[in-house]
């Protein structure tokens, strides 16, 4: 029964793999995808397949060159690059797949092809051979941490891929074949990576709601929620705002065009989050102003970082063609300060103290007090 499962898992795989491309635009998910599930083939269909196939029996050597290529499809998974054009990816994906399948023909109809294993494997020597296969497949789950870890979930897949290898592996020296433990394991890593990229879908899903595709932060819809205090931010008091608009600039759309006024919209949005960040979270709130709130800080805690998003905005150049231009915000701070005070009103606040600081000359922070509000007997 899990060998017939296995063949079913490793095909969902391919598939899975095949129409994520269009949802999530992720070539790594593509990419393993395909070669997971035709590896996972190579195990149910060329060595232990759920119903009979005239085929000789295969050597020893073929399952650990069959881990060897494994670990190799975590590799280049990691190697690819995340985000191309879907023709470059279809072609990649393509160009991939019938290698692989070359290569599992070759692994298991011709012993002379991974007669290396047995010396990379250590295969004369049973604990020295355990540890040696799950290495490598422990390296890729180390990379996979370091180098996938903000990809909405897409290390934690590849980790856990190449965790469930790793173990299957090692099983292969406490159990005798047949080995029900491996077959089991080898099927439930393609069932695993199913798993992982629909959570992978629904967070990139949940992604492009909340971000503004152009600046690549938090878009109005979510600052709407934290308005409305449906967000999981803590918003308890105290809570600092900072509203952040650009000085000027209706100039440089009319100067330079809309396209240059929008490469200066997104610096300016990046140099406010690597500033704000990890205290405040960053969203548009409309036009060219942009909100930090600024969770348990006061006007006293925020306001030196509202100042420090000052100054690296007014050293930040943006390209524009030819041209590097440079642009000065002008920023109002304001502060939830009682529980009764709705955020609302701790953004109007705030923008009173940004007008404030436009008409001192703008390029300054200004900080301002939120009303309180009488409590009700």
């Amino acid at each position: 029964m899990i060998p017939g499962l296995g063949v079913a898992f490793s095909i969902i795989s391919f598939f899975i793999g095949h129409f994520s491309y269009p949802r999530v635009h992720n070539l790594k998910v593509y990419v393993i995808g395909y070669l997971m599930g035709v590896s996972s083939l190579g195990y149910f269909v060329l060595f232990r397949p759920p119903f009979y196939i005239p085929l000789p029996s295969a050597p020893y050597g073929y399952v650990p060159a069959l881990y060897m290529l494994i670990a190799a499809n975590l590799f280049v998974v990691l190697l690819v690059p995340s985000y191309v054009k879907y023709r470059t990816a279809k072609h990649v994906a393509l160009a991939l797949l019938p290698v692989e399948c070359v290569i599992l023909l070759v692994l298991r109809f011709s012993p002379a092809s991974y007669i290396w294993t047995n010396a990379l494997t250590f295969s004369h020597r049973p604990w020295p051979a355990c540890l040696s296969g799950a290495l490598f497949l422990m390296i890729a789950l180390l990379l996979s941490v370091w180098r996938v870890k903000d990809e909405f979930y897409l290390g934690g897949i590849l980790t856990g891929v190449a965790f469930l290898y790793a173990a299957a592996w090692i099983s292969r020296f406490f159990f005798t074949p047949p080995n029900p433990m491996e077959t089991l394991l080898f099927a439930a890593a393609p069932l695993y990576l199913e798993a992982g990229i629909l959570v992978h879908w629904f967070a990139r899903m949940e992604h492009r709601i909340a971000y503004d595709p152009l600046l690549h932060i938090y878009n109005r819809d979510y600052c709407g929620k934290i308005i409305s205090e449906q967000s999981k931010l803590n918003l308890t008091a105290p809570l600092a705002v900072a509203m952040v608009d650009i000085d000027h600039f209706k100039s440089v759309n009319d100067t330079h065009g809309h396209q240059a006024g929008d490469q200066v919209l997104y610096s300016v949005a990046q140099t406010i989050c690597k500033e704000a960040l990890p205290a405040g979270v960053v969203c548009r709130y409309g036009g060219e102003e942009l909100v930090v709130f600024f969770p348990q800080k006061t006007i006293a805690q925020a306001t030196p970082i509202v100042e420090n998003i000052r100054r690296a905005v007014e050293k930040t150049k943006t390209k524009t063609g030819k041209k590097s231009l440079a642009v000065t915000v002008s920023c109002g701070v304001s502060c939830r300060e009682d529980s009764a005070q709705s955020i609302i009103d701790v953004i109007h606040a705030a923008d009173k103290a940004l007008y404030k600081a436009k008409e001192s000359g703008r390029n300054q922070v200004k900080s301002g007090k939120t009303a309180i509000v009488a409590r009700k007997r």
